[in-house]
């Protein structure tokens, strides 16, 4: 680890000796390390806030980051992508600091993208340079140009994310591949995930369009919930408790009168194992309502056999849930 990758840890756990803080000092005379420092610091005070799954060593992980950053530069690369390995504080202040350094070391911004992506049982954490955060669920992926905010602020999500968008003068557009999401500075969640039939977008404050084929314009007010059915192209809004649908980050999961394919699919990514229904029509016709906060898998499939009359059978990391004979 560098001198000033030490200096930068020691001065946010306030360990910092009056030397390190005389040379702390020195170094933010520099407006540049003043940028790099800024963008750290909103990622390390945010990270206590986002549910852990389990601990990680930040300063390691900040090591691993530096040596990831110089490779991707000498080799010049057009694209940048980093894949989470977990939710912790270290993690997240690694997230940040890779898309900070994409824009400051590039020299080509306007050609270059930026992706954030996590892996499934875990998530991730990222501030934008417009100063926008998004929380990434696991199996999720969020894309956008280095130069983002100079000419426009559009982001490309895949997955889950949770959106806090500051207010600009330019516009901010989510793109989830069948339509588009215009925000006006706002707080709001999306679950676009390629392998489900149905697009979730909730919206906790602020306001929200939705524009699909540059022909329709949604409206969305706080408390609602926009439906998009794939198989229709059609639009359902309505009045939810919004909350609940963002719960992830606080690793709860709802059930609203929703199959049990759509609670495997999540349940797949959160612990990184695969469910199958035998037969396969099981998973959809079969339905539950629920939450969950901190239960193990086998908990919540001991649950879930109990109030649906099935059971089911576990081989590596892989469970086969059936009819009770």
């Amino acid at each position: 680890m560098t001198e000033k990758e030490e200096l930068f840890i020691a001065i946010l756990t306030d360990t910092a000796t009056p030397g390190e803080k005389d040379q702390f000092r020195e170094l933010m005379e520099l407006g540049e390390n003043r940028l790099l420092f800024d963008q750290v610091k909103k990622i390390w005070e945010e990270a206590p806030h986002v549910k852990k799954y389990k601990q990680v060593d930040s300063k390691w992980v900040f090591s691993e980051l530096v040596q990831k950053i110089e490779t991707k530069n000498r080799t010049r690369k057009k694209y940048f992508t980093i894949s989470m390995i977990s939710a912790a504080a270290g993690i997240l202040f690694m997230t940040g600091l890779f898309t900070l350094y994409s824009n400051l070391f590039n020299k080509t911004a306007a050609e270059t993208s930026v992706m954030v992506q996590t892996e499934l049982g875990n998530r991730s954490f990222v501030v934008l340079p417009d100063s926008s955060k998004v929380w990434l669920n696991s199996k999720s992926q969020i894309r956008y140009q280095a130069n983002f905010g100079k000419t426009n602020r559009k982001v490309f999500l895949t997955g889950e994310g949770f959106f806090d968008v500051t207010h600009h003068d330019k516009p901010f557009i989510v793109n989830v591949s069948e339509f588009e999401i215009l925000v006006h500075g706002t707080r709001f969640n999306v679950s676009a995930y390629p392998d489900e039939k149905k697009i979730y977008t909730s919206l906790e404050s602020g306001k929200i369009s939705i524009q699909k084929d540059a022909k329709e314009d949604l409206r969305v007010e706080p408390g609602q919930l926009v439906i998009y059915d794939k198989s229709t192209a059609a639009f359902n809004l309505n009045k939810v408790n919004v909350s609940e649908y963002s719960s992830w980050r606080q690793n709860e999961m709802y059930m609203h009168a929703e199959a049990l394919q759509l609670l495997a699919n999540k349940l797949e990514r959160k612990y990184n194992v695969e469910i199958v229904f035998v037969p396969k029509e099981l998973g959809n016709n079969i339905h539950y309502s629920g939450v969950f906060t901190d239960e193990s898998i086998e908990e919540i499939l001991d649950a879930i056999s109990i109030a649906s009359d099935l059971t089911y059978t576990k081989k590596g990391n892989r469970y086969a849930i059936k009819i009770k004979q």
